[in-house]
């Protein structure tokens, strides 16, 4: 036993397996076969598909109210807006949805 605790001391590391997929494996869902995606005009779709993945999870999870809103702020406010923590998204959606109330007269 101490021959094989010593070959198991002596041996290399083993070095993680690659992170890339192979050729013939594909994911459980693409971003084409997202039942979500087919709910929107082919331009926002491509718009979604272009955020990064945080952005697409935090958008699919707005009321649909805030979707509305957020097809109005520009791509990299967008993707800062997901990035936030929750207590700042609040605020940042109190603002957001302050502006887009009409005056009342």
């Amino acid at each position: 036993m101490a021959v094989a605790q010593e070959e198991t001391e002596s041996m290399p590391p083993v070095e993680a397996p690659a992170t890339e997929m192979p050729a013939d494996a594909q994911p459980t869902e693409t971003a084409d076969q997202d039942p979500r995606l087919a709910s929107l005009p082919a331009e926002k779709q491509e718009a979604v598909k272009a955020w990064p993945p945080a952005t697409q999870d935090y958008f699919w999870s707005l009321s649909d109210e805030r979707k509305e809103l957020f097809w109005r702020l520009s791509d990299p406010d967008k993707v800062r807006l997901s990035e936030l923590p929750e207590e700042q998204q609040a605020s940042a959606w109190a603002q957001i949805e302050s502006m887009k109330a009409p005056s009342q007269v």
